[in-house]
């Protein structure tokens, strides 16, 4: 006995289960129980001896310097986690603690934590049932109760074991309704022992019917039903429809109850069974989930009631419930009552006044024209019927209190509503102001557009005192870290600028980007050649000697061919004349048509590009991004940024910048660009070359002779070409437009214009191809300031960001703002930026309607297209959109909503098999009123189609409220 611990601890140690278990299976009770008492200790140990090893692992100390118990020398080196022990040896100890402890521990013990990792794949193997089986089964079975009670969850790791235990043991399984959740979790076995005890609380359990819901009654695609459904259908008759009803009055909500919907379907109560049960199903009516009365409606519609007050209760209870298909039912059951029982009329007023504050409008105007019908009979009833006259509409509450009573319910609180529309706000005479003097104070960091501006003017007017701009640079600025210099493009402003920054203040700093390494393009390449004969009506096709390309292929790849020439007959001179590349003589009438394919493995560029391996070569050393990568308007400022860095490292920075904005706005006064043209030509200095065609975007439209007349006496090329610019009036507009894809929300823009002969203004004239990576949303703020007389082109610009994938705009409100201020005509690309804005979840709303209305641009119609567009394509909601229409509309701005929602209409209302939902109703209701309001005229023929259309549906009905408002009558 001295030695029976020591021989488990060191198998558990030595991972041995199979070892183990053959030995657990012959102790005695005195061994037990001395295993047991070192057991919860040795588990401490491990856990200890492990957690030193994973850190001894992580912090490259030898295992051998530990003090390690002896028995976990040489057995636990392998533990790189502390956790790693738990999975490694959990087995083992189960089975030790499996067979040894007694039944309370043993259970805890089976239970903790660290002996049932989530990822261990068999914790309940064969050896540990044969333990557990060695086991007297009282302990087997208080065992299992125990960890029955410690199941939470179906996927919990005990569970499999638990089951196991308790059919085994025979035991009563304890009233615990996850044990029941996990069972039907499972699958259904056979003559299973738990049945009898669990099959009733399937009905009790909470979750149970949830776990269930998936459970198919017969069909045609089911030919039988689900193994569970069978299982508990097989319940005593009587017990499981009594314990189906008592399930329904315990409530739950669709998901839990439809497992117990199906299996009532499956039972199909006899008419017996139903009418003994008839009083439970009425009482099932008035509260129940849809479902579930749809159910009791079933069971009860068509038996005969011995108590009349029971079939009162019944349809009154119907009436009373807020799905139009039970409502209307109950109406339907009054109708035919009235054939058979016209007494009961005056006891089924009550259900009749439920009906009339139905929020339906069908089944309203259904039980209106019951009363009406059936006038006489529930004239005794009129009190009842009266006191609900106010919830009817205006106009069956008019035709029912003629008959009954009642106060019918005006149009509105204090009858139709009155519009008083708000006053538009005013628009300011001049929206932009001049800007500041350049300074350095915005720093390098946090830049957009302006300030960035600003800060390059600013730092090329202090170049001419370097020293001053150096001193002032280190102390302010945060220079570039090595990092940056490291990188092959540089995308924002902030990066540029700290490299200009860095380069005043540290000379040389930027090592420039090396070229990249040679590549062999050979390296890591394998050839397949075959030498293939043909036949000679194949001979066009055939080949004589090798083509251009031959000499670029590797050296054994040519000896192949050769090899393979020699052996189909080629002469040997051709051969040799083909590898020494000279000359190769004429074929011999007797040499076969032959042809040579080629198949190349992890050879990307036999066809070698080397223009494309020149621009890529430029690309990284200007530190460029990808012209693929960043929009038009993006790199143009881009360009402008490195011309400075540029012309900073080589010494060639002007004396000044030409493009630095005069108003707030992005424009550039054109008196002052001349001012800057004359002190360039003074210096001697050549304006950069993006900086002066910005200058020119920038300038007001329209002509200006006088500044034209001065920059031409300048005398300068550049000053000869401005003045061009300034006397024929700059930049003629380009045409622009924007359509929809048919198949989604990505808009086409369209932008096109004559060549300007200034290649990076041309660059900005052709339409944006698609959404790029590189764009920021502080970089897109900038665009409108550097077009301000061309706003439609920079809302062009913008719409390939009009929506992501999220369906939410990328286009701020400020950067629309700023094409409101900026210059230029107004098209069919700025509408739909509004209408992208307007789709906004916390967009500027109503706010941006209200300034489209005192602006008068762009076109309200136009903006309702594109929202139309939106709405339909995306995932954008009309009810997300009507409450800030409504506010733009009752605040003034209610003759642009109704243009806006008049182009809307027709493009999204349901068409052809498109069904209509609430929704579409309410736009059509708003839109009823909007005209009102607007006193609108003219048919919209889409309206007019529902107008005309069959059936009385809430959407059929406003549309004909709003087709009668815009057509008359």
């Amino acid at each position: 006995m001295t030695t029976t611990w020591p021989d488990v601890r060191d198998l558990i140690a030595g991972c041995r289960p199979v070892q183990l278990s053959r030995l657990l299976l012959t102790l005695t009770g005195e061994e037990r129980a001395e295993i047991a008492a070192h057991l919860p200790a040795f588990l401490k140990e491990m856990r200890s001896a492990a957690t030193r090893i994973a850190r001894a692992f992580w912090n490259d100390i030898p295992a051998s310097e530990l003090d390690l118990p002896g028995w976990a020398a040489g057995r636990l080196d392998h533990a790189e986690f502390a956790g790693d022990v738990h999975e490694t040896y959990a087995a083992c100890l189960r089975l030790a603690g499996a067979a040894t402890l007694p039944a309370a521990a043993a259970a805890k013990w089976l239970a903790h934590r660290d002996l049932n990792p989530r990822w261990e794949s068999d914790r309940h193997d064969s050896r540990l049932l044969q333990v557990l089986a060695s086991r007297p089964t009282a302990w087997q079975g208080e065992v299992g109760v125990r960890l029955a009670e410690r199941i939470r969850r179906p996927g919990d790791t005990i569970v499999p074991l638990v089951l196991e235990l308790l059919r085994s043991s025979g035991a009563e399984p304890p009233k615990h309704d996850p044990l029941v959740v996990a069972w039907v979790s499972g699958p259904v076995l056979k003559d299973d022992p738990l049945a009898p005890w669990l099959l009733p609380r399937v009905f009790e359990a909470e979750g149970a019917g949830r776990a269930l819901r998936d459970e198919q009654v017969p069909s045609a695609s089911v030919p039988r039903a689900t193994p569970w459904l069978r299982a508990v259908a097989a319940m005593p008759r009587e017990q499981l429809l009594d314990a189906l009803l008592t399930r329904f009055f315990s409530g739950g909500d669709q998901l839990d109850l439809r497992f117990f919907v199906r299996l009532h379907t499956m039972a199909a109560p006899t008419p017996e069974e139903r009418t003994a049960r008839l009083r439970d199903y009425v009482r099932l009516l008035p509260a129940s989930p849809g479902t579930v009365a749809e159910l009791a409606l079933d069971q009860v519609r068509h038996l005969e009631f011995d108590d009349e007050a029971d079939l009162v209760e019944a349809i009154e209870a119907l009436t009373f419930r807020p799905e139009i298909k039970l409502a209307t039912a109950g109406l339907r059951w009054f109708a035919d009552l009235m054939k058979e029982r016209p007494a009961l009329a005056p006891d089924l007023a009550p259900a009749l006044a439920n009906a009339f504050s139905h929020t339906a409008w069908a089944v309203q105007h259904r039980a209106e024209q019951l009363a009406l019908k059936h006038a006489a009979a529930l004239r005794p009833a009129a009190a009842i019927l009266a006191q609900a006259v106010p919830h009817l509409p205006p106009a069956s509450g008019a035709k029912v209190a003629a008959c009954f009573g009642g106060e019918v319910t005006p149009e509105g609180p204090c009858g139709p509503e009155v519009f008083v529309p708000g006053t538009l706000p005013e628009v300011a005479a001049e929206s932009r102001s001049r800007l500041p003097e350049p300074t350095l104070s915005s720093g390098v960091r946090h830049v957009n557009g302006l300030t960035a501006e600003q800060w390059m003017a600013a730092f090329v007017g202090r170049l001419a005192d370097r020293e001053a701009l150096r001193a002032e640079l280190a102390a302010t600025e945060q220079l570039a870290e090595p990092y940056l210099f490291s990188l092959d493009a540089w995308p924002s402003a902030s990066m540029w600028l700290t490299a200009l920054a860095t380069e005043v203040v540290a000379p040389g700093t930027d090592p420039g980007v090396p070229d990249p390494e040679p590549v062999d393009r050979w390296a890591d390449t394998s050839f397949q050649v075959k030498v293939v004969v043909t036949e000679p009506d194949e001979a066009e096709s055939a080949e004589t000697q090798p083509g251009p390309w031959f000499t670029e292929m590797p050296p054994d790849a040519r000896e192949e061919i050769f090899r393979q020439l020699d052996g189909i007959g080629v002469e040997a001179e051709r051969i040799a004349a083909m590898r020494d590349g000279g000359p190769v003589p004429p074929p011999g009438s007797d040499e076969p048509f032959w042809t040579v394919s080629v198949m190349s493995f992890g050879f990307s560029s036999f066809f070698r590009d080397e223009e494309a391996e020149r621009v890529e070569l430029e690309r990284r050393r200007s530190r460029m991004p990808y012209h693929s990568s960043v929009a038009p308007l993006q790199l143009f400022m881009l360009r402008r940024l490195h011309e400075l860095y540029q012309a900073l490292r080589e010494g060639t920075v002007p004396p000044v910048l030409l493009a630095t904005p005069t108003w707030s706005t992005g424009h550039l006064d054109p008196d002052v660009l001349v001012d800057r043209l004359a002190t360039c030509a003074a210096a001697g200095a050549h304006p950069l070359k993006a900086d002066f065609q910005q200058a020119l975007l920038r300038l007001p439209r329209g002509a200006h002779p006088e500044a034209a007349a001065r920059a031409a006496a300048i005398g300068s090329r550049a000053a000869g070409q401005a003045a061009d610019w300034l006397a024929r009036g700059g930049l003629p507009d380009p045409e622009t437009g924007v359509a929809w894809k048919p198949d989604g929300i990505d808009p086409v823009p369209a932008l096109s214009a004559e060549p300007t002969g200034y290649d990076l203004i041309d660059q900005l004239l052709s339409a944006p191809a698609r959404w790029r990576a590189e764009d920021t949303y502080d970089g897109m703020r900038w665009w409108a300031q550097a077009m301000p007389s061309h706003r439609e082109v920079v809302a062009v610009h913008y719409l390939p960001y009009l929506v992501d994938r999220w369906n939410h705009s990328n286009v701020g409100a400020d950067s629309l703002e700023a094409l409101i201020q900026a210059d230029g005509p107004v098209g069919e690309a700025m509408a739909a930026l509004v209408a992208g804005l307007l789709t906004r979840p916390h967009g500027p709303g109503a706010h941006l309607i209200l300034h489209l209305a005192v602006r008068g641009h762009p076109d309200a119609g136009a903006v309702g297209r594109h929202l139309g567009g939106l709405i339909r394509h995306s995932e954008v909601e009309i009810r997300r959109v009507l409450p800030l229409l409504d506010q733009a509309a009752r605040e003034g701005a209610h003759a642009q909503v109704w243009e806006m929602l008049r182009a809307l209409l027709p493009v999204v209302l349901p068409a052809g098999e498109e069904r209509a939902n609430v929704n579409h109703s309410d736009l059509v209701a708003f839109a009823a009123r909007v005209a009102g309001w607007v006193g609108a005229r003219g048919e919209i023929p889409e309206v007019a189609v529902h107008a005309a259309g069959k059936g009385q549906s809430r959407f059929r009905r406003e549309c004909r409220a709003l087709n009668a408002v815009i057509v008359g009558g």
